[in-house]
């Protein structure tokens, strides 16, 4: 009894902050789009937020396939057939090449709009690089990204620097046989969609076999193989920013949060604004005070026993 009262309460907290946050910051946000902004929407897909029309007249939508082929293949999913309707003109098919080389480079953004789309992404650090670059001087990025503890990867660890730079220096055209492992090794029977608690985890299992993992890991690294699709990448609010930090200390992004929620259901969102500084020569003090935020960070993160 007692724990079922305790999944109950983890239910209604969440559910009360998700409603919090939404009515007084996420709406806010995007109340501040201006109406004429150009618009580009990463992997809409069958649930894009912005649509072409009236409220938006410069949006662009960028995903993994033609229109037709979004609409084939969300057709065929029985659980989302019901909004192949919704799915936009596709302006632009990702092959694998950088973003900035698939956009005329006279065409600059506003917004850069993404939701869901961070985690699954090949190359991270290369994502970011090309988001940076189709910005507009004032331009802002805003992400959605899932909450590792709200879903099947409660029990994986959040992304490490280390691992986004070895994707980033290593280039390849599909993820790597770690992130696949660490996708399917880890991933339960549980998708709450919310900050689970403990007795969230009473009947929880894996629900892929060990050796079928490695089998896929395996298979990720064979370069005669295709995309597998998985979430590479697995964030909480306080280890994006870390990420973030880390990859500013390196040079290898301007991108700055501006703004980071606090988790709201499965998610939380990101504002990023791009640094007009090097950051391959940041001031001293701005570089101290990164360090000290980054210590900060990292000593929140750390396991305890």
């Amino acid at each position: 009894m007692l724990r079922k009262l305790q999944r109950r309460l983890a239910k209604s907290v969440a559910k009360l902050q998700r409603s919090s946050v939404k009515r007084r910051q996420i709406a806010a946000l995007f109340a501040s789009v201006a109406r004429d902004a150009f618009i580009l929407e990463v992997g809409g897909g069958y649930n894009p937020r912005y649509v072409k029309g009236n409220d938006h007249p410069n949006v662009y939508h960028l995903d993994h396939g033609t229109t037709e082929a979004l609409h084939a293949k969300y057709a065929a999913d029985p659980s989302v057939a019901h909004n192949v309707h919704r799915i936009q003109a596709i302006d632009f098919v990702f092959d694998g090449a950088p973003i900035e080389t698939l956009v005329p480079p006279d065409l600059r953004f506003d917004l850069i709009y993404g939701s869901h789309v961070l985690e699954h992404q090949v190359d991270l650090i290369g994502h970011l690089q090309s988001l940076e670059k189709l910005l507009k001087p004032e331009g802002r990025v805003i992400h959605v990204v899932p909450d590792l503890r709200t879903c099947f990867d409660a029990l994986r660890y959040p992304t490490v620097t280390a691992d986004a730079l070895q994707a980033h220096l290593h280039p390849a055209p599909t993820h790597r046989g770690k992130q696949v492992f660490d996708h399917y090794s880890r991933a339960l029977n549980k998708n709450h969609g919310y900050m689970m608690c403990n007795a969230d985890f009473d009947d929880a299992r894996f629900t892929v076999p060990l050796q079928d993992a490695l089998a896929a890991l395996r298979a990720a690294d064979d370069p005669a193989n295709g995309y597998v699709d998985a979430h590479a990448w697995t964030f909480t609010p306080e280890s994006f920013r870390l990420l973030m930090i880390e990859l500013r200390l390196l040079g290898l992004t301007r991108l700055v949060p501006s703004w980071v929620s606090s988790t709201y259901g499965n998610q939380f969102c990101a504002v990023l604004e791009r640094s007009e500084t090097d950051p391959a020569a940041l001031p001293a003090a701005t570089a101290a005070a990164l360090e000290s935020e980054r210590l900060a960070l990292a000593l929140g993160l750390r396991m305890r026993a």
